[in-house]
Order: structure tokens, then C-alpha cells, then sequence
């Protein structure tokens, strides 16, 4: 299931890269599949560095279902979420977080993790977050690479 969750992520993050935002998505599910709400990074369009796509999804959740209490939801992101996005994730409640490319692609990318992976905080949080990475990690990967931040950009 995670993998069709993720495909849906993917669609969303290259309809952003399109429209000339960074290259990542993220998704808010529930555990039997039903998609609540999926979202690109906004940071460009925005001029808002903390319009990242997990910050974006979860807000469209929280205001679709009318509560910002998430608790039993997944999150799926074509990105390992940045220390801000996984904060996000832990005040609306969410445990459960599944990602594509690694911190590392994302550093590679010229994209910044603040030097923290997700996995080092995710542990640290009560409660904790659970992590499940690689979910079809060539194609997010892709998307990074391909679409490499520029110097001059933020966010």
C-alpha cells in the first residue's frame, strides 16, 4: 500500500516541478488507503520557506477533516522530512512516516536537512515517529536529481 500511496505522491511533486517548485510531495493517509490530502512544496510560489510539502499536506488534512488532531494517519513524503516537517508531523499527531529518498539524496541534491536526519529526531519525540524510507526511492531520487536546487534559491 505504501508504494501506491507514494505514486500518488510522486504525481502531485512533479505537477509542483512543473509549476517551478522544489521537487518534493508529501501525503496524509489513513491506514486503510483512503488519501485525505496530497500537496507539492510551495516555497517558491509562496516566497515561504516553511511551505514544504509535508507542512502543506498536513494542513489540507487537518482542515478537510475539520481537526488538527491527525492521530492515526500516515504521512508519506518523497523526501526524508527536515527537522520543521517532522515537528509538524508530531504536533498534528501523526505516528507513522514513510519517505522515498534519504537525507543524504537531499544534501546531494544541494536541498538542506539542517544537518539532522529525521531518524536522529524521530526517536527524541514523544511520541516517537515511526520511520519507513526507501518507498521507491529510484523515482524520488530521480525527481531530486534531476530537478537540483540552484544556489541562489531558499527553501
Amino acid at each position: 500500500m505504501l508504494r501506491q500511496w507514494m505514486k500518488s505522491v510522486v504525481t502531485m511533486t512533479i505537477k509542483g516541478v512543473a509549476m517551478g517548485e522544489h521537487p518534493f510531495g508529501a501525503g496524509v493517509f489513513t491506514d486503510s488507503g483512503k488519501q485525505i490530502a496530497v500537496a507539492h512544496n510551495q516555497v517558491v510560489s509562496r516566497c515561504d520557506p516553511t511551505a514544504h510539502a509535508e507542512v502543506m499536506a498536513i494542513g489540507k488534512a487537518a482542515k478537510k477533516l475539520g481537526d488538527p488532531d491527525l492521530s492515526g494517519l500516515w504521512l508519506v513524503s518523497t523526501g526524508e522530512p527536515c527537522p520543521m516537517c517532522l515537528a509538524a508531523i508530531g504536533l498534528a499527531g501523526i505516528e507513522h512516516v514513510a519517505y522515498g529518498a534519504s537525507a543524504s539524496t537531499i544534501e546531494t541534491a544541494n536541498f538542506g536537512t539542517l544537518g539532522l536526519t529525521a531518524s536522529e529526531l524521530a526517536e527524541q519525540l514523544s511520541p516517537p515517529i515511526q520511520l519507513t524510507g526507501g518507498i521507491l526511492e529510484y523515482d524520488c531520487s530521480a525527481l531530486l536529481i534531476n530537478h537540483r536546487k540552484k544556489d541562489s534559491d531558499d527553501g
